[in-house]
Formats: C-alpha cells, sequence, structure tokens
C-alpha cells in the first residue's frame, strides 16, 4: 500500500487511481459504478466521497475486489460505515498471507435442532488454521447456541433465513471467519451476520438479510443495483441495468403484495385519532427504516383492534416496498 502521500488529499486520489487502473475505469467512472452497485447502502441512497475512501482503503489494504461481492458496504445510524466481507473475501485475505498452511474442521457426530423451523445441526464447529510460522495451529471453536437466530415473523408468517435452511454452513463459516479473524490478527472488518447483530443493536430491530451472495441481482429492501451480466461477466449498459432494476424491484411489491394476510382495510371505518397515530407510526418507520420495529409495535397497540392493526400493517408494508425503490440514473 502507498504510504508516500504527502496528504489525505493526494493519498485518496492515489487510492482512486490505483482502482482504476486495476479494474479499467475511468477514476470517475469507478467511484459512480460502486457508488450504485456494490458501495449502494441498503434503503437506496449513494455513499458520500469519505465513504467511498473509507471501504476502498479496506478493499484496497486486503486485496478485495467489490465487483465479485468479496466486500460491500452497510451504514450504520451513526454515519459511519461498515465494511462487510463475504466469506470468500475473507478467504482471499487468509490466502494472500504467505505464511498460510491451510485449515481443518471437527464437528461432533451429535445434531440438534432449536425450533421446528431449522435442520438438525451440529452444536459446535471447530475451525484449525494452519501456518507456516508459527509451531501451533489456530483453533478457533463457535458454539450453535450462541449464534442460532430464529426465523423472522412479519405480519404473522415466517420466513425461514440460513438458520433454518442451512445452519452447518453458517456455523462453519463463522467458525472459519473468527479463525482466520484471529490467526491473522484482523480488525474492523465484519461478516453479513455479524454485521446485522451490530445494526440491530443500535436500531433495535431486525435489518434486512445481507448474507445473499447472488451477484448481478437486485435483493429486497436494498435496491442493490449490480450493472454486470453474470452470463457473461460483461458491464451491462446502463438502459439494461435501468430495466432490470425496475423489473425486479416491481416483482418485489408484486411478492410483498401476495404475502398480506388481511383483507384491505377502508380507513373511513377508523376513529380520525387512530387515523393519526397510525400515520405517525408509518412517519416514523419510513424517516427511520426502522419497519420491523414498527410492525411490532403496531401488533402490541393494536392487538384488540384486528381492523387498525391490520390497517397499519398494510400502511406499513406499503412504505417499505416504496422505500426499496431507489433512483437509478445514467
Amino acid at each position: 500500500m502507498n504510504t508516500s502521500c504527502v496528504n489525505g488529499e493526494s493519498c485518496a486520489n492515489d487510492l482512486v487511481a490505483r482502482f482504476a487502473e486495476r479494474y479499467g475505469f475511468g477514476e470517475d467512472e469507478l467511484l459512480n459504478t460502486l457508488a450504485q452497485t456494490a458501495f449502494r447502502q441498503q434503503n437506496g441512497a449513494l455513499p458520500s466521497r469519505e465513504q467511498l475512501m473509507s471501504l476502498l482503503s479496506v478493499a484496497d489494504t486486503y486485496g478485495l475486489n467489490p465487483f465479485i461481492r468479496q466486500i460491500w458496504a452497510l451504514s450504520d445510524r451513526k454515519g459511519g460505515v461498515l465494511p462487510v466481507i463475504s466469506i470468500d473475501g475473507w478467504v482471499c485475505i487468509m490466502n494472500s498471507y504467505p505464511q498460510s498452511d491451510g485449515m481443518q474442521f471437527s464437528y461432533p457426530d451429535e445434531l440438534v435442532t432449536f425450533d421446528d423451523d431449522m435442520k438438525a445441526c451440529h452444536p459446535w464447529m471447530e475451525c484449525v488454521i494452519f501456518r507456516k510460522d508459527r509451531e501451533h495451529p489456530i483453533r478457533v471453536r463457535e458454539y450453535l447456541d450462541e449464534l442460532y437466530r430464529p426465523a423472522v415473523i412479519k405480519n404473522g408468517k415466517k420466513f425461514p433465513g440460513p438458520w433454518q435452511t442451512c445452519p452447518k454452513r453458517m456455523l462453519r463459516h463463522k467458525s472459519q471467519i473468527q479463525a482466520i479473524r484471529i490467526a491473522y490478527g484482523l480488525s474492523g472488518l465484519f461478516e453479513p451476520d455479524e454485521a446485522e447483530r451490530i445494526l440491530e443493536t443500535q436500531l433495535g430491530e431486525s435489518v434486512p438479510d445481507l448474507r445473499s451472495e447472488v451477484t448481478g441481482s437486485v435483493q429486497e429492501n436494498g435496491g442493490t443495483l449490480t450493472d454486470w451480466d453474470t452470463a457473461t461477466g460483461e458491464l451491462l449498459p446502463a438502459s439494461e441495468a435501468r430495466e432490470r432494476l425496475v423489473k425486479a424491484l416491481e416483482d418485489d411489491v408484486i411478492d410483498r403484495h401476495d404475502r398480506l394476510d388481511f383483507d384491505p382495510v377502508n380507513p373511513d371505518d377508523l376513529e380520525p385519532q387512530i387515523l393519526s397515530f397510525i400515520n405517525q407510526v408509518v412517519d416514523r418507520a419510513r424517516g427511520t427504516g426502522a419497519f420491523t420495529a414498527a410492525q411490532g409495535f403496531a401488533q402490541e397497540r393494536f392487538g384488540q383492534n384486528a381492523n387498525a392493526l391490520n390497517y397499519c400493517l398494510q400502511r406499513l408494508d406499503e412504505a417499505q416496498a416504496a422505500s426499496a425503490m431507489p433512483t437509478v440514473e445514467e
């Protein structure tokens, strides 16, 4: 990494220039493409230049490629940004060290389940990393009961996640990432599940699932546009990328509508005070992005008023679907 910069601005310019040359972009084109794709925020907002520089610095330090989802961005609730590293990114970091000498996993034959939604999984998994310059290997054991996350419940329906469908893989990734972090003294980097938990602590609610690593798709709640054709590996024209984004978001809105498990409620059937209160709940959720927390609050507040509850959940779902639609420019 270049350390000969005289001031911060020249360092930033050198950083952008290195990345632009590495991936065959012009400098402005590089920043715009990253802002619109890999580093676009979950609410569709574009990152600031300072956030872009922070993320590029992390990617440059560890040799990570943002265009193949080895690293992406997630804004926290304090105005900062979390560099989120996929499992492929963590393996890339490990393999970049010449001292690396392989790894292995161990786990018991026992299988357990914590609820009816999950597949059976080992109660713990251990990752062992070997380094050529260390006499003893690094062993890290992760326990399922400390990591498992129940299925999300929304509008009275359960939506299983990776901890239900592939818990062994999730546990293996957890032990592998923690072992890599300890073996090579890494800090300030986050894996997707960990980043979710940090934001939940800050916001007090569940955040969108970040663990899908499908490149070239638009993800629910994120509106993340990837301008790459996964079949050819080539950059898509802006017009075609826009068409894909709009189609995916339209499908997402239809899917959200189909998941509603209540009949539409006529607001004229509700008392004015209740309507005013629901409007405040929806406006606050729209402003903060705290839709899950607002839905839980509505279920508690209107538990004895089915019409008010259904109308509030309907409004929240519509607002959440609308918030997922970012503006895409040529």
